[in-house]
């Protein structure tokens, strides 16, 4: 394959070659399309110069040299072209390195080389962390185009997202070049354009205080900034355009344009990557439609509940790998039987948790037949349906009779009443000796089995027994060992609950709930699963990078999603996670030994005296178990990710394996392409996560899901324009400048001037957006949607009006930000 192809040399056969860019610009100009004459660097030279630089290559500077000459030498657009980009899922939008105004042959040649760096800056692995795109696979090829002298500049939706009828086209214009649009450097003219007839049915006038010309950035005289940019009549011809690019490739496209001399050129023509409002709404009903069939006829709410603080929104793969751990007949149902319950054995392998909308909520109605057959337990659906918020807050009611009518429910009472004596009986005396058999028995075994696992060289394994590994740890890890590694947060909440009792006669309730707290500070896991500990160590210098990662390399943020990277696999997030700053933090003194204050308060005597030091002992040990199986049970995890990685990179899915499910192996072995399905299962996730969702969900309404949340009261409201749809909450993080995100999980609101790619670092971390400046189809605001973050633009001076560390809630389907708190 040459180094140099022109654009009329390319078809589908070089799409490896030239890039997702290379390849439209090429297919778009052989069509007959208004593309600027150009040609593309291929993949082929970035593998063979990009490490030495093109002038050590003789030959190739010269063919790079000439190809220049024949485009007439004047002013060219450098523009990167990674095998990934503009993909059916992965736009890729501004993440790699765009340079105007190029001329001459040392610009060209610098210019060429950024292009090939830029596929490693920091926005650009941000960006394929987040969309689970593999870098292992990924080359560079570089566009090199004449530039067009543009009076004006855009973008164009030849579908407008937010028209369910999909009867509209959405552009948006600035004068200049259209990097002032796409980087968000202006708040541009927007336009509401009919498909049919290419009329105007709205516009509004952008703040286009600036331009770009092949020179650099300009002044925009005060009288050019108060009219459009494009006329009526243009506007006409840009909407054939738009028909005309859609005809040819058959789907929706995301195009840039230029207007010079009257004419249009088409500068890049993308798919939409996005779902508009028609298929949103269809999600939607399939979402409303799946829900109702999980739902007890009886009625059901579903709950915001512990597992979406661990896992908030799983991909395909890690959500169907982790109902084997939550399923009744998976490691949660076999402990819950170890300890003397009767899961309801037509659960099957359905779990307390359905997948709502992509997050996982806790269905009440389904949660206490986990654990018994016929429940003696049940939720106030009433009293939650009076006031959702006591829903967030779970406590059963005891009903001996819910589901059996008086006379049944009298008749089972005795059989009940022995069944939960049982259970209390099995757990306390498991809970007398299971400590030392987990640590000395159970857990050591299986860490040298997985780390043995890890250790082993993945590469010599065939394709079936990479999979054979995969199945084998999902039932060691969630199954075999969830078994184990979960009674430990049994046990300790008996013994919260007993101490509790214990005190609450003598101290009242408020400073017995007080008071068991001060006592579960003594609690420490295990000095090989102390994870609070090393991290402090590495912080201080006590404890090298090699030692920590030895130790918990298998461990990550976000570490329920297989997605996920270790830390043993980019080392360099420890840097992230790590500030030197607070290793030597004053740390709360330790309480241990506070039993005796709190057993002197209560006034206990000698027998009871040593029960209570018994029971503080017994919490101790295993809110530090809780930590440590934990621990061990990511250790197995982490072999289970494995495998997903090898066969990624085996079968070149840059990630995709996580948007496939298990029942989709024995295809990806048969060989299928499975291209498709994976585009499909990542837009769909991306759209359900786009979908509101509230923390208490009910059966009798689940038009709720999609439906705005409520705007908070008494807040102060700003509006703006709306980017991305979706509802977020959270404290701001205000920005001037992209610099690295404070410490933390992330969860902030970023609130910054524009939406260059340069802050898509940021993006990473965020919850949502809100914005000075940028367009609906700027770069940021494709990438925004594409995260699914909810973002807001168009409020100029919002970097003043809002603080760091305040509350504020952004909606991005109604363009507005309320200050909470």
């Amino acid at each position: 394959m040459p180094h140099i192809l022109f654009f009329d040399a390319i078809s589908d056969a070089e799409a490896l070659s030239v890039g997702g860019k290379g390849l439209s610009l090429g297919k778009t100009a052989t069509a007959g399309l208004p593309v600027p004459p150009g040609f593309v660097v291929t993949t082929q030279a970035f593998r063979q110069f990009s490490e030495r630089g093109i002038r050590s290559d003789n030959d190739f500077q010269q063919s790079l040299l000439e190809a220049y000459t024949k485009l007439g030498r004047g002013p060219v657009a450098v523009r990167s072209s990674a095998t990934a980009e503009d993909a059916a899922d992965t736009s890729f939008a501004g993440q790699q390195e765009t340079i105007l105004g190029v001329e001459g042959d040392d610009p060209l040649i610098e210019a060429v080389e950024r292009c090939w760096r830029s596929l490693f800056t920091d926005r650009a692995i941000a960006y394929r962390a987040r969309q689970g795109v593999d870098a292992a696979g990924i080359a560079m090829a570089v566009v090199v185009q004449q530039l067009v002298p543009a009076e004006a500049a855009g973008v164009l939706f030849t579908r407008d997202p937010m028209d369910p009828d999909g009867k509209t086209m959405l552009a948006e214009a600035s004068w200049g070049l259209g990097e002032a649009v796409v980087s968000g450097r202006v708040q541009p003219d927007r336009f509401k354009l009919d498909r049919g007839t290419g009329a105007v049915i709205e516009k509004h006038l952008g703040l286009k205080s600036i331009r770009i010309t092949k020179d650099g950035e300009e002044h925009v005289p005060a009288p050019e900034q108060q009219v459009f940019c494009v006329s009526d009549t243009a506007l006409s011809q840009l909407t054939e355009l738009g028909r005309k690019v859609e005809d040819f490739y058959g789907d929706p496209r995301d195009l840039e344009w230029a207007i010079a001399g009257g004419k249009f050129f088409l500068l890049q023509a993308r798919p939409i990557t996005v779902a508009g409002v028609a298929e949103r709404e269809e999600v939607r009903q399939s979402l409303i439609a799946d829900i109702k069939r999980k739902a007890d006829p009886r009625g059901t709410v579903w709950v915001r509940y512990n597992l979406s603080e661990v896992l908030p929104e799983p991909t395909p793969m890690t959500w169907s790998v982790v109902r084997r751990l939550l399923a009744a007949d998976g490691g949660f149902g076999a402990m819950n039987r170890d300890l003397g319950a009767k899961p309801d054995p037509t659960l099957g392998s359905l779990s307390a948790f359905d997948l709502v909308a992509g997050r996982p909520m806790a269905n009440l109605s389904r949660m206490p037949r986990m654990q018994f057959t016929r429940p003696p337990i049940e939720y106030p659906f009433g009293m939650y349906k009076a006031d959702p918020r006591k829903a967030l807050d779970l406590k059963p009611t005891l009903n001996p009779l819910a589901g059996s009518g008086c006379l049944m429910g009298m008749f089972r009472l005795p059989g009940l009443m022995m069944q939960l004596s049982r259970e209390k009986r099995v757990r306390t005396e498991l809970a007398a000796s299971f400590a030392d058999k987990f640590t000395q028995e159970i857990a050591p075994p299986y860490i040298l089995a997985a780390k043995a696992a890890l250790a082993q060289d993945w590469s010599k394994l065939e394709p079936q027994a990479v999979v054979g590994e995969f199945d084998k740890w999902i039932q060691v890890t969630l199954i075999d060992f969830a078994r184990e590694s979960l009674k430990p947060t049994v046990f300790a909440d008996q013994a919260w609950v007993n101490l509790s009792e214990m005190l609450t006669p003598n101290l009242g309730e408020e400073r017995a709930r007080v008071a068991v707290g001060e006592l579960s500070l003594g609690a420490h896991p295990p000095a090989d699963a102390d994870l609070p500990k090393a991290i402090r160590n590495l912080a201080a210098g006590t404890c090298d990078r090699t030692t920590f990662l030895e130790q918990f390399g298998h461990r990550t943020t976000n570490e329920m999603e297989l997605a996920q990277p270790r830390w043993s696999e980019v080392p360099e997030e420890l840097t992230k996670l790590v500030h030197p700053e607070k290793a030597h933090a004053e740390r709360p003194m330790s309480i241990e030994g506070s039993w005796e204050t709190i057993a002197n308060e209560a006034k206990f005597p000698g027998p009871a005296r040593d029960q209570f030091k018994a029971l503080v002992e017994r919490l101790r040990t295993y809110l530090g178990l809780r930590e440590a199986g934990k621990n061990y049970l990511l250790l197995g995890y982490a072999v289970i990710r494995r495998a997903l990685v090898e066969l990624d990179r085996r079968f070149g899915l840059n990630g995709g394996i996580f948007y496939l499910t298990p029942g989709d192996l024995p295809d990806l072995l048969a060989g299928k392409d499975l291209t498709g399905p994976i585009g499909t299962a990542r837009k769909r996730r991306q759209t359900e996560l786009s979908l509101e969702v509230p923390a208490v969900m009910f059966s009798d309404d689940l038009d709720a899901i999609g439906r705005p949340l409520p705007e908070p009261e008494g807040g102060d409201k700003l509006e703006g324009v709306p980017l991305s749809a979706g509802v977020a909450e959270g404290p701001a993080l205000v920005l001037t400048e992209p610099t690295a995100a404070p410490p933390g999980e992330g969860g902030y609101i970023l609130v910054c001037p524009t939406t260059d790619p340069a802050w898509v670092p940021l993006f990473v971390r965020a919850k949502g957006l809100v914005m000075e400046t940028g367009g609906v189809l700027s770069h940021g605001a494709i990438v925004a949607r594409e995260f699914g973050l909810p973002a807001v633009a168009g409020l100029p001076g919002v970097t003043h009006r809002l603080k760091t560390g305040q509350t504020v809630r952004v909606d991005g389907g109604r363009g507005t930000v309320t200050v909470i708190g």
